[in-house]
């Protein structure tokens, strides 16, 4: 056999054990980790839809329950009077929070009251017998009897309208008494509220009406955990409405293709090298090929692993690697700011664009470790304003918000030193967390806090302090640490400022009480 020809024959095996080689691996250890890599993937798309569908309704059961739960609202079902419904239930408030229709009926189910955008949610496309609606929709005889707040939410169709509904009995503030009523809002399922969940969940999905009369079998509820048997380009589900009536079909459109193709650029680049590999040397391999897959294998990795994202290498001698790594650091620049978006809307109160309980919990526990480190002092103020059930009964909710965001504001100003931190605590209470002050600057901290409230001179008509809005401050402040201190817990701190808060309470409100912490030194006997 002459040479060349044993090099041709040599080359055609090294070329179809390279072809079977990659075949191999393709189909028995590449391809099945990519599908399983897609499968997470997608049913990752899912639940983010879900959590999507669940984050867009709870608005509309949060405004329902609020109006609902409501004195004015007790008094409204028996005096129908105008004025409440242009001082409270105006147009504009419905439209700002996108609720399509609103309906007030008695116990007994009977319509009282109606608010809708279009005729398509007037009275007349309602259920002609509501008692068909009893114990799905509106509150059975049972729930009434118990006279406490109950809410129902899920989905109906209005004469061919599908909306997202959310009813709450109507009773008093103070969620206990007589149930007069129940009201009922109600968005419908168009494309306006299908692109916000787009937004919210990243995810390419389209919501389709169904015809009640027929039967769709092969489809699964999609309330259920997702789960993905085999891999498509498109999932569908159904979703029943809350009679079990299958009404909307959800299509999920995924990015990921279903199974990557062997005859990429990628995979005819890396045959090409198992040839000249095979050939010559290993080394060009490992340098320009293996070296770019394993960086970024590990990148991969570590993300998988830690749950954070992580920039790829992009100093590499192979342009397409380069552009690859480049286009995936974008992709990772992109999802950061989508991120830190969602993570900046789950650290503020949506009132008052301070931090919210989930903030105060993240720097009080930083706050904390670095004091029990030896770390400087800290202290925790409980706010509290006075009499504010009373405002809001006097002069609604509203009136009651708006006040709310001015003190918070107020509070925001001054403390605007490096390691204080002003938090809404829940309702009308606010706390403050401070590290690396002393006690006297927390003490006049507070006194200012007190008087800039004072000086906002918002009208409240059952204020003891010349009709006007006050606060109460409690507070404890803890020296450096000691050992004594040991068993001691930032939330048991927020617990003892919350018992001064009680005490400048009882004290006539419009207080200040401080707790001051410390260990006293030993001193010599003579």
């Amino acid at each position: 056999m002459k040479l060349n020809h044993f090099l041709n024959l040599l080359g055609l095996v090294i070329l179809l054990f390279s072809f079977l080689a990659a075949s191999v691996l393709y189909h028995f250890v590449y391809l099945p980790g990519i599908e399983s890599q897609i499968r997470s993937q997608q049913e990752k798309e899912l639940l983010a839809v879900q959590r999507g569908i669940k984050f867009a309704q709870k608005s509309l059961e949060t405004l329902c329950y609020d109006y609902a739960v409501w004195d004015e609202m007790v008094k409204f079902v028996y005096s129908k009077e105008p004025a409440f419904i242009a001082s409270n239930l105006s147009v504009n408030s419905f439209e700002a929070a996108d609720i399509d229709g609103a309906y007030l009926f008695d116990t007994q189910g009977k319509l009282l009251w109606q608010h809708f955008v279009n005729p398509d949610f007037s009275s007349q496309r309602l259920q002609k017998d509501n008692t068909t609606w009893i114990g799905q929709v509106l509150p059975d005889e049972n729930i009434i009897t118990k006279q406490l707040p109950s809410t129902r939410n899920g989905i109906i169709n209005l004469d061919g309208t599908v909306v997202y509904f959310s009813n709450a009995v109507v009773l008093p503030t103070s969620a206990m008494g007589e149930i007069v009523g129940s009201l009922l809002m109600v968005r419908e399922i168009d494309n306006g509220l299908v692109d916000q969940i787009r937004q919210l969940s990243l995810v390419n999905f389209n919501i389709e009406g169904l015809d009640p009369e027929k039967s769709y079998s092969g489809l699964t509820n999609f309330n259920s955990m997702p789960h993905i048997g085999s891999l498509a380009s498109k999932h569908e589900w159904l979703i029943n409405d809350v009679f079990g009536v299958p009404t909307l079909k959800i299509s999920v459109v995924h990015d990921e293709k279903i199974s990557p193709s062997i005859l990429t650029p990628q995979s005819i680049l890396l045959f090409i090298t198992l040839i000249i590999a095979s050939a010559c040397s290993v080394i060009p391999v490992s340098v320009m090929i293996l070296r770019p897959i394993r960086s970024a294998s590990l990148v991969l990795d570590r993300m998988a692993e830690r749950g954070v994202l992580y920039k790829m290498r992009t100093t590499w001698h192979i342009d397409e690697i380069v552009r690859l790594t480049s286009s995936f650091n974008l992709m990772v620049d992109k999802l950061e700011r989508h991120q830190n978006y969602l993570e900046s809307l789950s650290y503020k109160d949506p009132l008052t664009g301070i931090a919210n309980r989930r903030s105060l919990e993240v720097f009080a526990q930083r706050a904390f470790t670095q004091w029990k480190e030896g770390k400087g002092v800290i202290g925790f103020l409980m706010i509290d304003i006075d009499l504010f059930k009373e405002y809001n009964d006097t002069l609604g909710h509203q009136a009651g918000d708006k006040a709310i965001l001015s003190i918070a504001q107020t509070l925001l100003l001054e403390c605007r030193r490096r390691g204080e931190l002003v938090t809404r605590y829940g309702g009308e209470e606010f706390c403050v967390v401070i590290q690396g002050d002393n006690f006297a600057q927390m003490e006049l901290l507070s006194k200012r806090m007190l008087e800039k409230v004072r000086e906002l001179n918002i009208y409240h008509p059952k204020s003891c302090f010349d009709g006007r809005v006050t606060v109460s401050i409690g507070g404890v402040f803890y020296e450096r640490f000691h050992p004594s201190f040991s068993d001691v817990s930032w939330e048991g701190m927020i617990a003892q400022a919350d018992e001064q808060l009680y005490k400048a309470k009882l004290s006539g409100r419009n207080k200040l009480m401080l707790e001051y912490k410390r260990v006293e030194p030993l001193k010599l006997v003579e």
